[in-house]
């Protein structure tokens, strides 16, 4: 749906694309938790059935890894822009009009939803810090602040993701072509306004 000013895309905006770049990589980087699961999965089903002997650890433990995986695949999937669309609507509407769709489900939908959930989350962790809350089964995990705080960091980078989204829709639903030119200007203009002007790059960077 729409133009995105992504890796395959020859245009480039510096700010969206610091903001892309830095919600990407720790999206990545807590990708790994995956793996992890996987062992834990592992181990729990060979305790069950090969040991006859459940642990209530191994089993919370994949539901908090579950989560961690999921909690920050939010923020990457709007970086990727392989979130859900209604595309039987969309791939009916004009350039501009996606934009201004955009822009207006990140304003009053994504952000205020966002926003909402980040900050009554910290009074969770806050709450289940100061309480020592734990797992209600004597043989779960502790310090469940741990897991709770996923939730501020998760939706803090969603937040990111969103305004990444919004300034990229925003950018270009001022241009009227899909690969504006750069001009020649001043070297007066401001690093405000560079990293907010829309950049066309080469076919062996938007590689």
């Amino acid at each position: 749906m729409g133009m995105s000013a992504d890796e395959s895309s020859p245009l480039h905006i510096p700010v969206v694309a610091a903001l892309n770049n830095f919600v990407e990589k720790t999206g990545s980087l807590f990708a790994w938790i995956n793996v992890a699961l996987i062992g834990v999965i592992l181990a729990s089903v060979f305790m069950r059935y090969g040991m006859n002997r459940a642990m209530v650890t191994l089993e919370e433990l994949t539901w908090y890894l579950y989560a961690v995986g999921i909690m920050f695949g939010l923020s990457y999937g709007v970086v990727k822009n392989s979130h859900i669309r209604v595309d039987i609507l969309s791939m009916h509407f004009s350039r501009k009009a996606i934009y201004i769709v955009e822009i207006l489900g990140i304003l009053f939908l994504l952000l205020p939803f966002a926003w909402v959930v980040f900050h009554h989350s910290i009074d969770w962790v806050w709450q289940s810090f100061t309480i020592g809350e734990s797992s209600s089964s004597p043989q779960g995990l502790p310090h469940r602040w741990i897991i709770k705080l996923v939730i501020p960091v998760s939706f803090f980078l969603l937040i990111l993701a969103a305004l990444a989204r919004l300034i990229q829709s925003w950018v270009l639903l001022r241009h009227d072509e899909d690969a504006p030119q750069p001009t020649e200007e001043s070297a007066r203009i401001s690093m405000l306004k560079h990293l907010f002007s829309v950049q066309v790059r080469s076919d062996e960077e938007s590689k």
